[in-house]
């Protein structure tokens, strides 16, 4: 009787320890699975970056052949002799990549600053991503995306000069035109003038000689000289 108890319990200690080994095999295989798929996932997505960052690479030389070349919508790309080009709206499958360019349009506010609508359209900024998209199982799509401004460099912006003010022309003070000894007078700042004898009278009457009236006297010897009194 003692037997046969022994025997069932040395059973059950090896079925238990089948189990345990299981699980701790399972474990490890999970484990192990899900450190290759981790690493594996990471390469892909490097490989995808490095497509994108190209993308963008491209996109830079099409913008720099002409600013016109960047139409919205998506493109894939094409290298020809090294100069690349929009070709189609996806790039080719790479291996289990692929690869698209899309431009769309900036709008700016009042400030300049870039908004997601209600802005005014930028027309010499666009905005462009480049999209690798690849299936990582056959049940999951995976996707990395980079986005870049772009700005056509090759606008010069004009300032336009102020209006000039048109400076007016000072009109000329006309020569006064004088017709008297008394106007000459006046016109010099004195007070009066006197048509008199000659200069001394001048003096003797407290007055000053205006040689610049004497045409005007023409009273005869005895009026021929022009007194202006202060």
């Amino acid at each position: 009787m003692l037997s046969n108890s022994s025997n069932g319990q040395s059973v059950i200690e090896v079925i238990i320890a089948v189990a345990i080994f299981i699980i701790i095999a399972g474990s490890a295989v999970v484990t192990v699975l899900g450190s290759f798929l981790t690493s594996r996932q990471g390469e892909e997505e490097t490989n995808a970056t490095f497509l994108a960052i190209e993308g963008l690479d491209a996109v830079t030389s099409i913008r720099n052949q002409s600013w016109d070349n960047l139409t919205d919508g998506d493109h894939g790309l094409n290298s020809t002799l090294g100069v690349w080009s929009f070709s189609g709206t996806s790039d080719p499958p790479v291996g289990k990549y692929t690869r698209k360019i899309t431009v769309g349009s900036v709008e700016r506010d009042a400030s300049g600053d870039i908004v997601s609508g209600g802005g005014t359209v930028d027309v010499d900024t666009k905005k462009v991503s480049s999209q690798v998209s690849w299936n990582f199982v056959p049940s999951k799509l995976t996707l990395v995306e980079l986005t870049s401004y772009y700005t056509n460099w090759q606008e010069v912006k004009i300032t336009p000069s102020p209006a000039l003010t048109p400076t007016s022309t000072p009109t000329p003070t006309p020569t006064p035109t004088f017709n008297s000894c008394n106007a000459v007078c006046l016109g010099s700042g004195y007070s009066v003038g006197t048509c008199r004898k000659n200069p001394s009278q001048c003096n003797s009457n407290g007055e000053v000689y205006q040689s610049g009236g004497d045409q005007f006297c023409t009273g005869g010897p005895n009026a021929d000289t022009c007194c202006c009194r202060p």
